[in-house]
């Protein structure tokens, strides 16, 4: 199953952008990156002189990526935003061993060259294959106008979410009362019981309360807006000082907004050792 979302209509989709690639340019970009890796011809993708590549936060060679160990992609969903350039699509991937994996892939396209390339690729046990081998349609869902948030305002609901990260203080009129969460497809909210975070049963809201090990959300952004369909794609890298060895979690998250409040959440979240930076300084 493949989802395509090709990114904004309205104002914000006519201004000017740095790579002069609108939306279906930015989505056979992105098309054609995905055939390149799992044909085993990541030379073939035209990135720039000095692009940036990153998987898991780390440098790496285009051609040293989990893709080489992609077998199939199975779902995939794609969103595009022509006003800063960027396109990002989370794959569901079975790799060489029959295994389910979760991609998360953005690129930077500047005048016909890919500057970046920023994986998040969840290989772990963890991974729902049920959830990642079906991706949710409702992501792709237009909203009616009544539905919608100006891009400003998705990318401030965002912002307050990751502050909430931080302070351990939500912001409940953000939620919708149905909301929930997913990491690489398991259910973190709304279920008895999860191997990602303890405790008892919470609501997307409740589960940022209290005393949890993490906070501050540092270097956040937001590379890809889509006001069309309540789409913001953010990543944040995620502090525990309160566990040993202060490890970090590389968030890449994918926020579905209806009415003004946010009804689902795709993350994948990675606890990585050692990680000072996430790269990418826009």
């Amino acid at each position: 199953m493949t989802l395509v979302i090709v990114g904004m209509t309205g104002a914000a989709a006519a201004q000017p952008t740095p790579s002069s690639c609108d939306r279906a340019c930015l989505s056979a970009v992105m098309a054609d990156f995905r055939k390149a890796m799992i044909a085993g011809s990541p030379g073939t993708v035209p990135l720039a002189d000095h692009a940036e590549v990153r998987e898991n936060t780390r440098l790496v060679p285009i051609d040293a990526t989990t893709w080489k160990a992609v077998k199939a992609i199975r779902s995939e969903m794609t969103f595009a935003d022509p006003v800063t350039g960027n396109v990002v699509s989370r794959a569901g991937v079975e790799l060489a061993d029959g295994k389910p994996a979760y991609i998360s892939t953005r690129l930077k396209v500047v005048s016909g060259r890919v500057t970046d390339v920023e994986m998040s690729a969840d290989t772990s046990p963890r991974v729902v294959a049920g959830y990642v081998w079906n991706l949710d349609p409702s992501f792709a869902a237009v909203l009616s106008p009544e539905q919608r948030l100006a891009r400003v305002e998705l990318e401030a609901l965002a912002r307050r979410y990751f502050h909430s990260l931080s302070s351990h203080v939500a912001v409940g009129a953000d939620f919708d009362d149905k909301c929930d969460r997913f990491h690489s497809g398991q259910r973190i909210t709304n279920t008895a019981s999860n191997s990602v975070e303890a405790g008892p049963p919470r609501t997307c809201a409740g589960s940022m309360e209290g005393n949890p090990p993490w906070g501050p959300a540092t270097e956040q952004r937001f590379p890809v807006i889509d006001a069309e369909r309540g789409i913001v794609f953010a990543v944040t890298l995620l502090h525990y000082p309160k566990l040993p060895n202060e490890p970090r979690m590389y968030v890449s998250e994918v926020f579905k907004v209806v009415a003004g409040r946010i009804l689902k959440i795709d993350n994948i979240g990675l606890m990585l050792d050692g990680v000072s930076t996430l790269g990418f300084a826009h």
